[in-house]
Order: C-alpha cells, then sequence, then structure tokens
C-alpha cells in the first residue's frame, strides 16, 4: 500500500460520512495530508494569511485605529497595509472611512467546533510523529495513520506520551487504535485559519452537501451537537 493509497481510503471514510475535510493545507509550521472538521459554522469568512488575521485582531483590540497606527505597529508601508485593511473590508470583517479604520464583524468568537489533523504513513511512523505533534498548535487533537500490517511497529506509548492518536486503515476500514488528547497548545488565530481554509477548500470541491453520519470520532463533539 502507497501513502496516496492511505490518504485516500481516510478521505473516503470522512466523504462517506459526511465529514468536511481537505488535504495538505499549508499552515508554515506543518502540512497534515488531511484535515477535517466536527460541528464548526461551515460559513465562517476564509482567513489564509497570517499577517491578515494579526492585522483584523489588532484593530480589534484597538476597538478603532488609522492606517499609519497600524503601518507603526507592524511596520509595514502605507500601501502594504492598505492592502490588508481592503481585503478585510471587503470580506465585512472591518469598515474603513477617512482612514479610520473599525472591527465590524467579530471572528473571534467564531463556532469552530472540533478540528482533526492527521499524518498518513506506510511505516515511518517515527517521523509522522515529529510531524502530527506540530500539528498539535492549529488542531484540537491529531492522529498518525497506518495500514493495519504496520501498525505493530509503532512505540504505543511514545505516540501516548505525545498526545498523537492512532488510526489504523485497512480495506476501506478505519479503525481507532488509540485515542488522541485534546491539544493543549492549539492557538485560536492558528486554529481559525487552518479550520476556515479547510471549509473554504471543502466548499470548492464538494457541491452536494452530505449528511454527517455516526462515526468513530462523534465521541469529540457534545451530545447536543450531533
Amino acid at each position: 500500500m502507497l501513502e496516496a493509497e492511505v490518504v485516500n481510503l481516510m478521505n473516503n471514510y470522512l466523504h462517506c460520512h459526511g465529514i468536511c475535510y481537505a488535504n495538505e493545507i499549508r499552515m508554515g509550521i506543518g502540512i497534515p495530508d488531511i484535515s477535517f472538521n466536527l460541528g464548526g459554522n461551515r460559513r465562517i469568512k476564509c482567513v489564509d494569511d497570517y499577517y491578515l488575521f494579526t492585522i483584523w485582531d489588532y484593530i480589534n483590540e484597538k476597538r478603532k485605529t488609522t492606517i499609519k497606527e497600524i503601518g507603526n505597529q507592524f511596520l509595514f508601508s502605507v500601501e502594504k497595509v492598505k492592502k490588508y485593511v481592503f481585503q478585510l473590508a471587503k470580506m465585512s470583517l472591518v469598515a474603513v472611512k477617512e482612514e479610520i479604520v473599525r472591527v465590524i464583524s467579530n471572528i473571534r468568537n467564531a463556532r469552530l467546533g472540533i478540528t482533526i489533523a492527521v499524518e498518513a504513513k506506510i511505516s515511518d511512523w517515527k517521523n509522522g510523529l515529529l510531524q502530527a505533534q506540530r500539528y498539535l498548535l492549529f488542531s484540537d487533537y491529531s492522529y498518525l495513520a497506518l495500514p493495519e500490517e504496520n501498525i505493530q511497529l509503532v512505540d504505543i506509548e511514545l505516540l501516548k506520551k505525545a498526545g498523537i492518536g492512532l488510526l489504523s486503515i485497512r480495506d476501506g476500514e478505519l479503525e481507532e487504535i488509540m485515542d488522541a488528547q485534546k491539544s493543549c497548545e492549539c492557538e485560536y488565530s492558528l486554529k481559525y485559519m487552518h479550520t476556515s481554509i479547510l471549509f473554504d477548500r471543502y466548499k470548492k470541491e464538494n457541491n452536494k452537501y452530505i449528511r454527517r453520519k455516526n462515526n468513530i470520532f462523534t465521541k469529540y463533539l457534545p451530545a447536543n451537537v450531533f
């Protein structure tokens, strides 16, 4: 089995169970093979640039500010600040009037649900573990996925200490060998970016909405969400 086959089998499981997912979302500090979300608001604004979110955050903290103040804070030229601010305005996240900028939509209280990242490997589980650990900075949970026949190679105790879950894949079937632990390192801004890109890509690639079905990850959702 090739790594691409592991990813495709996982994608198929998520698709059949009506779960929003995307492949290889570049987050700067890591690129999960698979990212998926449970219970999040699929209509959140897509913020795919770290500075875009950070500038919005700065404006939100100040309540209102100016183009010049933003430039001084981030050491950006006026042209660069305007590029970001006008992009935020186009997304209806801020309003601009006579150089004054203020927030009109709060993305700090968005319903992001549970976002999970997966690193797929054939046998190199040690490298996969290192990658999966990085994903905890922008995901609630992180998993390592391997073909069933290679699960025996994995040191379960090392994964447990790192809080990484383990998935076994065989003939289109997905089995959770070990639970993942909730990340204590996940940053809201990075999770928002990760999740919003996931939803944006999923909507572009899937025209038909599939109702979510009970699955092995349902346990991560509050009982009243499913």
